[in-house]
């Protein structure tokens, strides 16, 4: 620019920062805040947001909390919702500075009228931080019914998302439904362009599933929703329309060393195969879709499909898949072969119409009495999920049917259902309760991990049931025993008692395959109470 003779000004500067972040670029971003300095122009709130977004993405935290400290320092011009927001994406757990943060923010609600961005930013703010305020939530409502239908979609899921996190308020979350209702009968997406409608339908994806996790969902926004959502598909559809070209004959030439070692085929396999959608059997080894590792389950779908469903190669909607499973984990995972059944399938995801059910293998003695998990989770990058009291609300169901041992280690074999699908949940979600999955290295100490593998060889968590329904609303059930290796592991193990006893055996032989609600838990005898006591 200078050598354009355009002297540059905060929106260039915020601009060139702002393109730091896809590649984690935070050095680069630290040295155009310095050019800027030095040419004084004087950074606004864009600026310290586009650098705190950098940090964030690069998980330089500890970065970008000096620089929030310093925007306030330099006394730039900030928003009510800036600095809140900003501790919510740096994960900043100090509770002497959110406490601080959300004060102000009480008085400056008190005194004077919020846009409808800073309102729902400091919904979320508090939902992501574990801020149970109500005062501060009855301030928000307050603010926020009379001026709904000025909100952006983005901003009404915000404002959703952030009062299911930290303390549902029935009437907001019905007067935000009525809301989008009425814009889901007038949109026509035929008019929009390509990202505007993919942003239209996330977020009112989001707004059903925010709308299901406070148990509030009602009958007319789901039927709103399923029928925009699904034309939309429908229309993606039309547009790529089907290829001439042959699929292929056989998955013979992809690679499965790595799986052999668990799996006697070692290759996925087709459980469901219906006309729009599927659900395969992802062996231990595999990745869903990330390209971490040679054995991709995307490669063997193409390999499977051929070129006849475009979905199956758009990496931007996940290659058809609707969820994830992790590379240690095996399981069932579902697939579209349309856009519509994606978008039908991704409907009845966030709605909570589509049951996930899992066996594990823990650690310690699970007191039958334990029936939910809801620690919130987050993660940064490749480093574990942390389970506590910040980050993504996460529930996690479970039924202990049995106690067993393994030598000298205490287990326990748990059904498990889950109504978030977070990164890692059960994972972390057992680690935080104090009942780390058996053999799980990233979720146990080292000593631990390797002492496991005398008993399995990878992470006992395995996916044994889907249900959903199909295009004209018929429900499916999909089974899949336990693997091999897993019978295995399950017959080295010595019950505690005879419920326990058979029900180890009735997942060895492949006869306890049945929804997680008609698990019968553990129940334990007077004794066994006694020592669980002490």
């Amino acid at each position: 620019m200078p050598e354009a003779r355009t002297s540059p000004d905060e929106i260039s500067f915020s601009a060139s920062i702002s393109a730091c972040g896809p590649g984690g670029q935070w050095q680069s971003a630290l040295d155009v805040l310095r050019k800027m300095l030095e040419q004084q122009v004087m950074p606004d709130e864009v600026s310290y947001n586009a650098l705190i977004s950098v940090c964030e993405r690069s998980q330089q935290l500890e970065r970008g909390l000096q620089l929030l400290w310093e925007s306030k320092g330099r006394g730039v011009s900030l928003s009510v919702a800036f600095f809140p927001g900003a501790l919510a994406r740096l994960s900043v757990h100090d509770p002497d500075i959110i406490s601080a943060a959300f004060d102000e923010v009480m008085l400056k609600l008190s005194a004077s009228p919020l846009t409808p961005q800073e309102l729902s930013s400091i919904a979320w703010s508090s939902g992501m931080l574990g801020v149970n305020n109500s005062m501060l939530l009855q301030a928000l409502v307050i603010q926020a019914v009379p001026q709904l239908e000025l909100f952006t979609l983005r901003d009404l899921l915000k404002l959703a998302w952030g009062f299911a996190a930290s303390g549902v308020d029935v009437g907001l979350l019905m007067a935000i439904q009525t809301e989008v209702i009425t814009r889901l009968e007038q949109v026509d997406l035929h008019h929009f362009s390509e990202l505007f409608r993919n942003a239209f339908l996330q977020e009112t994806l989001g707004l059903l599933w925010a709308s299901n996790f406070a148990g509030c969902c009602s009958n007319k926004l789901l039927a709103s929703a399923r029928l925009v959502i699904r034309q939309a598909g429908a229309s993606m559809d039309r547009a790529h329309g089907p290829s001439s070209l042959p699929a292929y004959e056989s998955f013979g030439e992809l690679p499965c060393t790595e799986a052999d070692l668990w799996q006697p085929d070692g290759k996925p396999q087709i459980i469901l195969d219906l006309p729009d959608r599927l659900a395969i059997f992802k062996p231990p080894g595999w990745e869903v879709h990330s390209q971490h590792t040679d054995l991709q389950l995307s490669s063997f779908l193409q390999a499977t499909l051929g070129k006849h469903f475009a979905i199956v190669h758009d990496e931007e909607h996940q290659c058809g898949f609707l969820h994830r499973l992790d590379l240690p984990s095996s399981g069932l995972v579902l697939a579209a072969k349309t856009y519509e059944a994606y978008y039908d399938l991704k409907v009845q995801l966030n709605a909570g119409e589509i049951a996930r059910d899992y066996v594990i293998l823990c650690h310690g003695w699970v007191r039958p009495s334990l029936k939910d998990i809801k620690a919130k989770v987050y993660w940064r990058g490749l480093l574990p999920t942390i389970a506590g009291d910040q980050g993504k609300p996460s529930w996690t169901r479970l039924k202990v049917t049995a106690h067993a041992w393994h030598r000298s280690t205490a287990l326990s074999l748990v059904a498990v259902r889950i109504a978030t699908g977070r990164r890692h949940q059960i994972r972390s979600h057992f680690s935080h309760v104090g009942h780390p999955t058996v053999c799980d290295g990233k979720y146990t100490a080292d000593a631990t991990f390797q002492s496991d593998q005398d008993l399995c060889a990878r992470n006992f968590l395995h996916r044994y049931r889907l249900t959903f329904k199909d295009l004209a609303g018929k429900d499916h059930e999909v089974m899949m025993p336990v693997p091999a290796d897993l019978m295995i592991s399950l017959q080295r193990v010595t019950a505690r008692d005879i419920q326990s006893a058979e029900t180890i055996r009735d997942w060895v032989d492949g006869n306890s395959l049945r929804s997680w609600q008609d698990y019968t838990p553990l129940i334990l005898d007077f004794g066994q109470k006694q020592a669980d006591t002490l």
